[in-house]
């Protein structure tokens, strides 16, 4: 009975792992990065590849530490379309996202490789002033269950549609130093095989930014992350999650039209979920 309860607890702490990575992967896909929120012009193309690299090892419960050894590793891709284009005077940007990973855990020696969820959505941004560096957006996206191996907890398929609501403000103050805020709630359908439900899901990101010029930034963000919690009938089936993350960004431009960013990520304050570190490099290419 004991062995047979600890195995629960393992599956327990590891499906809790992969739903803190499948949040963290959604919010990559429909997040901002710093200073992302500066409209571009109308009829600019975007091309966009992300590559990060998430561990895992410590998962809490209730603010307390109940593993330390989870040995849970992901490499994931993204590959982004982005189009502005104005319609009826309002300035949008439709896009298309495709992340692929591999997903490595030591916990049962398990692998799996392969394509994850289609996110389409956007943002569209009601007020926008170059002159004054001052943009306020609003987006919305969606993640269509389309990924491999959605029975084998791997962490960017779900068995599920998730709906994504964002807002955001950039601010200026000066020619230097920028300042933006993003907030998003996302909602869930229930499981299609289990029924499975799952609550809402809140993210609230704060940026500080420092331009050296028009080609190089630095930027440190401060995220926090709160919900989630999947429930069967009346019993919880996985807690929600609770927990704060810094980020730590810079980027420049390597050619005229091709910036290239870094960034550092690591979870802190968790109380429930699992605490992630993780570094990520997105290059992006305007045409």
């Amino acid at each position: 009975m004991v062995t047979h309860n600890f195995k629960n607890l393992k599956v327990v702490l590891y499906t809790s792992a992969l739903f803190s990575i499948s949040s963290s992967i959604f919010a990559a896909g429909v997040s901002a990065d710093p200073g992302d929120y500066k409209a571009l012009p109308a009829g600019t193309n975007l091309a966009v590849a992300y590559y990060q690299h998430l561990t895992a090892d410590d998962v809490y419960s209730n603010n307390n530490k109940v593993v330390d050894d989870l040995g849970l590793t992901l490499d994931l891709g993204m590959l982004r379309y982005v189009r502005y284009m104005e319609i009826g005077g309002l300035l949008m940007d439709p896009q298309i996202v495709l992340p692929f990973a591999k997903q490595q855990n030591s916990l049962d020696s398990s692998e799996n490789s392969g394509i994850g969820d289609l996110l389409v959505g956007g943002v569209a941004w009601p007020y926008h002033n170059e002159e004054l560096g001052r943009y306020f957006a609003l987006g919305g996206f969606l993640s269509i269950p389309t990924g491999s191996h959605k029975e084998d907890n791997f962490a960017i398929s779900n068995d599920r549609f998730q709906y994504n609501f964002q807002t955001g403000y950039q601010h200026a103050l000066n020619p230097n130093i920028v300042l933006e805020g993003i907030a998003q709630i996302e909602l869930y359908s229930d499981k299609d095989k289990s029924g499975m439900e799952k609550e809402t899901f809140y993210q609230t990101d704060l940026s500080a930014i420092y331009k050296f010029n028009s080609e190089t930034s630095l930027a440190i963000t401060w995220r926090r992350v709160d919900g989630g919690r999947e429930f069967l009938g009346n019993e919880t089936m996985l807690e929600s999650e609770q927990k704060n993350i810094l980020l730590l960004s810079g980027a420049t431009n390597i050619a005229k039209n091709t910036q290239l960013l870094l960034q550092w990520r690591q979870d802190f304050d968790v109380k429930d979920g699992a605490e992630i570190s993780g570094i990520q490099s997105r290059l992006v290419f305007a045409f």
